[in-house]
């Protein structure tokens, strides 16, 4: 089994103003890419952000779900802080770009797109459990119980979210930048995604636009860089004979970067001594093998 791993391709409309313009270009190319790729995959899971202001403009999720449709291949996605606002208050720092809906998980504008599987999943694929799951701040939708009944069943799992839960670096900005939104959330997610006794074989996850693996509890968190922004990039997974595999590659239509990288001048630590390798990853960060 061949699954293709995305995260972050931002789809924006533009009805206000492309609040990433360096990703038009990137995202046109992505959904070519995609056409011609796809012949070779059994599965595409999206780590979240598939949109840019999804949370306010429901035709953006609209857009992304049929695109994604046209490729007539299973695909497993989870909403990311630009489709699903994690946090209250939000819509009074970033209007039009994460808008806190306040209104249960299934009036929310990536529930009306994509349906159930989109806020919560859970699916055995050769033998292996693909759970997906939604998450805000406080867990006002009661996702976490959600998640630990599946937790409790017996397959070997890969749980796929948005958001990293443990430091995706050891220094610079991702060592601390960005894990507030769900902060409330975080233990319990690391508790029972760590533990060993729930198989859980890997946490993916995106937002912070970098490729990153790193140990957490008894499994891995493994971050995938954004499609259509920065070192664009994304993973594949092959399944087979009781191991996963998994390498990481860029895309080949954007030379160079898509749009700034974030914070530069703090894109620094031990493990990654470039600019580059801190965006996109290291050989430890590229790819990894589980047995299982």
């Amino acid at each position: 089994m061949k699954v293709l791993i995305l995260a972050d391709t931002h789809y924006d409309e533009g009805s206000r103003h492309l609040h990433y313009p360096a990703s038009e270009k990137a995202v046109k190319g992505l959904w070519k890419w995609l056409l011609e790729k796809i012949e070779n995959i059994d599965l595409i899971s999206i780590c979240g952000d598939v949109s840019v202001k999804g949370t306010t403009y429901l035709n953006e999720l609209q857009y992304v779900k049929n695109k994604f449709d046209d490729l007539n291949i299973p695909y497993l996605p989870v909403p990311g802080n630009h489709d699903l606002c994690a946090t209250k208050g939000m819509e009074e720092r970033y209007p039009d770009l994460e808008e806190y809906e306040y209104v249960s998980l299934e009036e929310t504008n990536f529930y009306k797109a994509f349906g159930e599987d989109g806020v919560r999943y859970s699916k055995v694929f050769n033998g292996i459990r693909f759970i997906g799951f939604a998450i805000r701040n406080e867990d006002p939708d009661e996702q976490l119980q959600w998640l630990g009944t599946e937790l409790e069943k017996p397959e070997p799992k890969l749980v796929f979210g948005h958001f990293p839960l443990v430091p995706s670096r050891t220094g610079g900005y991702c060592k601390e930048w960005d894990y507030s939104r769900i902060d409330k959330c975080i233990p319990s997610l690391i508790e029972t995604l760590g533990a060993k006794k729930h198989k859980v074989l890997a946490y993916f996850c995106g937002h912070q636009h970098i490729n990153s693996i790193v140990p957490m509890g008894s499994t891995y968190q493994i971050e995938t860089g954004s499609t259509v922004l920065t070192t664009t990039s994304y993973r594949i997974m092959e399944i087979a004979d009781n191991e996963i595999n998994i390498t990481t590659h860029r895309l080949p239509y954007i030379d160079g970067y898509a749009g700034d990288l974030t914070l530069p001048e703090r894109s620094l630590d031990a493990e990654h001594t470039t600019v580059h390798d801190y965006h996109y990853g290291n050989e430890s960060d590229l790819k990894i093998e589980i047995e299982y």
